[in-house]
């Protein structure tokens, strides 16, 4: 069985695709008084850092893992502001959320310039294209709205696609260098602890009381950037978001083409190369809708070998947080606390972009576009998606219920269990309620794991905790 590789450093910390060499920081010598914790140690979370870096304000960032292993790994880092048929789907922001694009690409830029970070920075041009006839209208459409904001697409033309554009602004990068980089921006102004799971947060005499697995901290201001926001209290994130699912196979190449792309049809594709290898996304769907996972792994990997004539070297999934409006969520979400999350994919440009955002208001800056992503807000397409939104919870755990792999199912004392036999006959008994908010797991075929089809928790056979929201690992009985 091919087990993917980013899983298995989840569970046992084996090498990843992406690779860098990160400083090494002090976990020892916990400053429990705060002025600011911010939880999450990828790209949200040490751009919040490094905007707060020369505050004087006492900054600690808590990853549950090693800095960068979320979602800052997992990710192509395509660094675009040609992001599918977005800005046709957005309506009157749609002007808005581009300007905050482009400068949010600038101050990427700028960071990698300024602190002088090696991180295989380079300008390629970026591809959107469609395969089906009927999406023609919608890539010409997509191009006559970047040129009334002021870019400059250009029309792309290939005997393999039905229509195109392009955009020569854009970039690629490698995701750990830059995070390695900024690391050692912080390391002598921020305390950054790894290995360190926040449990849950509570006002406590006007302050934040922080539960982590290795003791409590307290901070004034408290900023969420762990890409999926781990409580229902406040802004009820599961009912104004949903998560989607692609999964990405990496395979070497006997050449390096300089461009990324993606396409709008139903059936996604998404390219990018890096040296010698090359990183195909494919099958995306909503999480709730699609929930044998197992067979998706699968079926990522046969359209690699047909379409590329290789075999996948390594394979992951993305599972990107979506707001039913399609916007980000970044700003203050309550008194003194903070979120970034709901990237739709596009981290590299919004991870950045919240940092900005987060530590300005935090300092009492104002900054543009705050009011566009600002955390409370709601309309009546939210209000209406959310309602949907609980009818695909609600279908997701009907399937789980018919998604029977080799675990026979039984309830101890009114609670469903499942029991496993792996390959060697060891027995696995867990309890099959995610501990996040009750819903039931579903078996992971491909990678062994017990996985949530509603919020996209994942956890090992026995139980661990291998990716939140959950914060807990499954009771065994």
């Amino acid at each position: 069985m091919y087990v993917s590789k980013n899983l298995v450093h989840a569970i046992i910390g084996d090498t990843m695709f992406w690779n860098a060499k990160f400083p090494v920081v002090n976990t020892q010598n916990y400053v429990r008084e705060l002025d600011v914790a911010i939880i999450g140690g990828g790209l949200t979370g040490l751009s919040t850092a490094y905007y707060l870096r020369n505050s004087n304000l006492k900054v600690a960032v808590f990853e549950r893992d090693k800095i960068g292993m979320g979602a800052t790994s997992r990710s192509t880092a395509k660094i675009s502001y040609l992001q599918g048929d977005i800005y046709q789907r957005l309506g009157d922001k749609a002007e808005s959320y581009y300007l905050s694009q482009n400068e949010a690409i600038k101050d990427l830029l700028k960071i990698i310039e300024d602190e002088n970070i090696s991180c295989e920075l380079e300008q390629v041009p970026s591809i959107l294209f469609c395969l089906q006839k009927e999406n023609r209208a919608k890539i010409y459409l997509e191009k006559q709205l970047l040129e009334r904001f002021g870019a400059h697409p250009y029309e792309v033309q290939h005997s393999s696609i039905c229509a195109g554009i392009g955009i020569s602004d854009s970039y690629v990068f490698n995701p750990l260098q830059f995070l390695s980089g900024l690391s050692k921006t912080l390391i002598s102004k921020t305390f950054i602890y790894e290995n360190t799971t926040v449990l849950n947060i509570k006002k406590h005499n006007g302050r934040y009381l922080i539960h982590t697995t290795n003791g409590n901290f307290f901070a004034k201001d408290v900023v969420i950037a762990n890409h999926y926001p781990f409580f229902l209290f406040p802004n009820l994130f599961p009912l104004k978001t949903y998560v989607k699912r692609e999964y990405v196979n990496v395979g070497k190449v006997k050449y390096n083409l300089s461009f990324t792309a993606i396409n709008i049809d139903s059936d996604f594709h998404s390219i990018r190369y890096y040296k010698n290898y090359l990183l195909y996304g494919s099958n995306r769907h909503r999480l709730t809708d699609k929930i044998d996972f197992g067979k998706h792994y699968d079926k990522s990997r046969l359209d690699f070998k047909k379409l590329f004539n290789i075999c996948p070297e390594f394979t992951w999934d993305n599972q990107d947080i979506v707001s039913h409006d399609l916007l980000p969520f970044i700003g203050k979400l309550d008194s003194h606390l903070y979120v970034g999350t709901a990237y739709r994919g596009w981290g590299m440009t919004n991870g950045v972009l919240a940092g900005k955002i987060i530590s300005n208001s935090i300092l009492y800056k104002s900054t543009p576009y705050q009011h566009l992503f600002y955390p409370q807000r709601m309309n009546l397409e939210m209000i209406i998606n959310s309602f949907l939104g609980v009818f695909h919870y609600m279908k997701a755990n009907t399937q789980s219920f018919f998604t029977k792999p080799n675990p026979s199912y039984v309830k101890i004392n009114g609670i469903l269990h499942a029991i496993y036999e792996d390959e060697e006959h060891k027995i696995h008994k867990i309890c099959l309620l995610c501990p996040h908010m009750k819903c039931h797991l579903v078996f992971n075929s491909y990678d062994k794991t017990w996985d949530c089809p509603c919020h996209g928790s994942r956890f090992s056979l026995d139980g661990k905790l291998i990716k939140g929201p959950a914060t807990k690992a499954l009771t065994k009985k």
